[in-house]
């Protein structure tokens, strides 16, 4: 996860010693949260640690591939350690594949690809080391790009900004200026609204989405955070934090994923040294406007030298100039008729002497005017020409998408027209437009789209709407809270969702399931089965084992949890007095699933019949199977799956 490793490296630098930060990938190339190996690296690379890299999890090949992909977008001495290959259980032994000289053949190939240090981790012996020592020898790190472009980054995704390449456009629609179904849905803690307002503005192209939530009545600081976890919760962009309350700020950045923007810090003393405190603790670009307690200054160079005080300040802190961007500050056209003039003069000067990005809240241009795209669209080709790098614009107004796109083709930023092909559709096709009527959701339709978006509030009310109208509670779980969640197990298995996604709707699916018992007046309705869950005696790992849990009492189970490192014994007694119908098991390293099968065992001989599960990370199929396990299951969807196969079979028999 990176928001903890996030929260470790700030409690580790205060130590005043070297950090290292290593991320492990599974067999997709994503960290268990769905993180990709450029995220993780642009991620922790903002933390300021002295390197960064990836153990375990892999074998070699899986390993050289994360390493190219790190090497890539990272600056940071790399550091590599593969397993030696993937563990299998061979006669009761745990033994790893990957000979001495195929682990120094891996080595080798590391250290070309950039690694400044290599290593072996699970299944390494003192040969395997002699002989990536022999194999890699006395040379020096491979050079990577020697200045980055700006970069940010949020779950799955790393964009750059500047003159290199495409302009990029900012999506502007996640704020209650003017939207007064987002303000009531701020004044609720409701996130439905913006978490649709994110997936749309990321299908019309947006590639950071910009998180504002200040209106009057607000608390941004418990909202601001909300906001932008739910909107990272359907997206893997990288947010821009925007906000003009520091305690805010520092709110979100303690739940966002990767790296985000701060909107924004202004050249006042004040605001320098909180904002860009914040920016250095959490490894956050900063969106710099050239203003001070003075105002805005009327001509570009004096925007010009106070976007410089600002970079002068953030160098003495620490902060790189690829985490700056600078906005030239739009002004209306109505109330000054040189404004437009002067900010596209200012984003000219930043690009060639500062040599830094440029960003511009497009439409601020068109304030106070009639038929204001017009005006939008003319400022927006003109400052793309000027060399703006990046554009806080509606996505979702076609025309916007069009003149963002041929104005970026026509000043050489498109190279085979990719962008403009993508977006500008064939006016032959909107000759004849036919109008289409959207039936309304009806409220079993609604419940199903939150628990599949992971909107809790949402799901507590329409299930209270649902049961106030006289539906029978049970059926509600049945006939629309399980099929949802099924349809998440679908998303999730095609790669759609990932664990974060499936966690909002398991939760939000739970709420919904609180308000059934409480229309129950307390009574437990019908379970499926009852179904034990520990994680084995010697392993103290219980995260893949309570999303299990948690998965199974939302479709209808009753789980007991004995937690982690439970001996066979306690795990037997629980079975016997809770006349389990199945016992799940989990362990997440080699050392400690042998114990699955002790287990197993221990429950046979003294006459448990009872269907048993296993899973974790090194936990196979064909291990279930050696060990007498009924059933393996590799995630939290697949275990429900199991479960419910192993006993209609066993009822059918």
């Amino acid at each position: 996860d990176m928001r903890e490793a996030r929260a470790a490296v700030i409690g580790a630098r205060s130590t005043g010693l070297p950090v290292f930060v290593l991320a492990t990938f599974q067999d997709d190339l994503r960290t268990l949260l769905g993180v990709t190996p450029e995220a993780a690296a642009v991620t922790l690379e903002a933390l300021d640690v002295a390197a960064i890299g990836a153990n375990c999890s892999l074998g070699p090949e899986g390993m050289l591939e994360v390493a190219k992909r790190m090497a890539g977008v990272a600056t940071k001495p790399l550091v590599f350690m593969p397993n030696a290959g993937l563990p299998e259980l061979i006669d009761g032994q745990t033994v790893f594949p990957a000979a001495p000289e195929e682990l120094a053949r891996c080595a080798r190939e590391l250290a070309e690809t950039g690694a400044a240090v290599v290593g072996g981790c699970c299944g390494s012996t003192p040969e395997h080391i002699r002989q990536i020592v022999d194999a890699v020898g006395v040379r020096r790190v491979s050079s990577r790009e020697e200045r980055p472009p700006f970069r940010v980054a949020g779950q799955s995704e790393v964009v750059n900004i500047g003159r290199r390449f495409y302009p990029v456009m900012i999506g502007e629609r996640i704020n209650p200026t003017g939207k007064e179904a987002f303000k009531r849905e701020l004044r609720e803690g409701k996130t439905t609204w913006a978490r649709r307002e994110a997936q749309a503005q990321a299908e019309a192209g947006a590639a950071i989405i910009d998180v504002n939530v200040g209106a009057p009545g607000v608390d941004e600081v418990s909202l601001l955070p909300l906001m932008v976890t739910a909107v990272q919760s359907r997206v893997g962009l990288p947010v821009m934090i925007d906000s003009s309350n520091p305690n805010a700020m520092e709110a979100a950045l303690k739940v966002v994923e990767g790296k985000p923007i701060l909107n924004s810090v202004s050249a006042e003393p004040a605001s320098m040294e909180r904002v860009l405190s914040l920016a250095k603790t959490y490894g956050a670009a900063i969106l710099v406007l050239p203003l001070d307690k003075k105002g805005i200054p009327g001509d570009p160079e004096g925007r010009l030298a106070l976007a410089g005080r600002v970079v002068n300040a953030a160098a003495q802190m620490g902060i790189p100039r690829e985490s700056i961007i600078v906005d030239g500050l739009v002004m209306a056209v109505s109330a000054d008729h040189k404004g437009a003039f002067v900010t596209l003069n200012t984003v000219k000067l930043v690009s060639e002497r500062l040599e830094l990005p440029t960003v511009l809240g497009v439409s601020n241009v068109s304030f106070g005017l009639p038929n204001r795209p017009v005006v939008n669209a003319s400022f927006l080709s003109m400052a793309l020409w000027s060399g703006l790098d990046a554009a806080i614009v509606n996505p979702l107004d076609q025309e916007t998408r069009n003149t963002f796109a041929a104005a970026a083709l026509l000043t050489g930023r498109d190279h085979k027209a990719r962008l403009y092909l993508a977006t500008v559709k064939d006016t032959k096709e909107e000759e004849s437009p036919r109008p289409r009527e959207e039936k309304p959701l009806s409220v079993e339709e609604r419940l199903t789209l939150v628990v599949i978006e992971g909107d809790e509030k949402v799901a507590v009310a329409l299930t209270r709407e649902m049961i106030e109208r006289g539906d029978d509670p049970l059926a509600i779980g049945n006939s629309v809270l399980i099929p949802a969640m099924e349809e998440v197990g679908r998303l999730f298995e095609s790669g759609e969702y990932f664990l974060p996604q499936v966690m909002a709707s398991a939760n939000a699916m739970k709420q919904a399931f609180g308000e059934i018992k409480k229309a129950m007046k307390g009574k437990e309705g019908p379970t499926k089965a009852t179904i034990i869950m520990a994680t084995v005696e010697g392993d103290i790992h219980d995260i893949g084992k309570n999303i299990v849990s948690m998965l199974l009492e939302n479709h209808g189970y009753r789980v007991v949890d004995l937690g982690k490192n439970v001996p066979a014994e306690e795990i037997l007694e629980a079975a016997k007095r809770e006349k389990a119908d199945v016992v799940g098991l989990s362990a997440l390293m080699t050392t400690t699933m042998t114990e699955m099968q002790n287990v197993i065992e221990v429950l046979r001989s003294h006459g448990i019949s009872t269907i048993s599960i296993v899973g974790g990370a090194v936990v196979t199929p064909e291990y279930a199977q050696e060990i007498g396990a009924d059933g393996y299951a590799k995630n939290g969807i697949e275990a429900v799956k199991v479960v419910e196969r192993l006993l209609a079979d066993k009822r059918g028999a």
